[in-house]
């Protein structure tokens, strides 16, 4: 499902630590990247289609200079007594070479629902963002080639913007 974006919906912000103990601040973190992809996760049943989507994305982009992409899990709305063990749970089922993309988000899980127009709690959220993380596209639900191939067409629609 294909999701039409309002003009200038931008990404909250986020400043946060990946799994790999990187700080990574959002939108900031994209500013000289001609696009940034954000796979979501709101719950553990998302879990899934977020490694589905990312699996994908590593494949094209794991080595670009010009596109970023993270996994942000959402954990803002875990209790604190089990948070931490949540997050290890995760940390353990990221491969170490993808630790440094997965970055939990803390706080503004309102922020986060509303720019993904969140509905199904155990669907993966897209977003494709330019550098100053306002949305130009987004999807919801399990990776399907068709939804790959629009993702990736906003992608290179974005680095063909970009100016060297």
């Amino acid at each position: 499902m294909i999701v039409p974006c309002a003009p200038a919906e931008r990404i909250p912000e986020v400043h946060g630590t990946s799994f790999a103990n990187q700080a990574v601040n959002l939108p900031a973190a994209l500013q000289g990247k001609a696009a940034g992809i954000l796979v979501i996760g709101f719950s553990r049943g998302s879990r899934e289609a977020v490694t589905g989507w990312a699996t994908k994305i590593a494949a094209d982009y794991r080595t670009s200079t010009v596109v970023a992409y993270y996994e942000l899990p959402i954990v803002a709305g875990v209790p604190g007594f089990v948070r931490g063990m949540v997050l290890r749970s995760i940390k353990s089922s990221t491969p170490e070479r993808a630790q440094h993309r997965v970055v939990p988000v803390t706080n503004d899980e309102a922020g986060w629902k509303a720019i993904t127009h969140f509905n199904q709690p155990d669907d993966a959220y897209l977003l494709v963002v330019d550098d100053r993380g306002n949305v130009v596209w987004q999807t919801q639900g399990q990776p399907t080639d068709a939804a790959y191939a629009a993702l990736k067409q906003q992608v290179e629609s974005l680095k063909t913007r970009m100016v060297p």
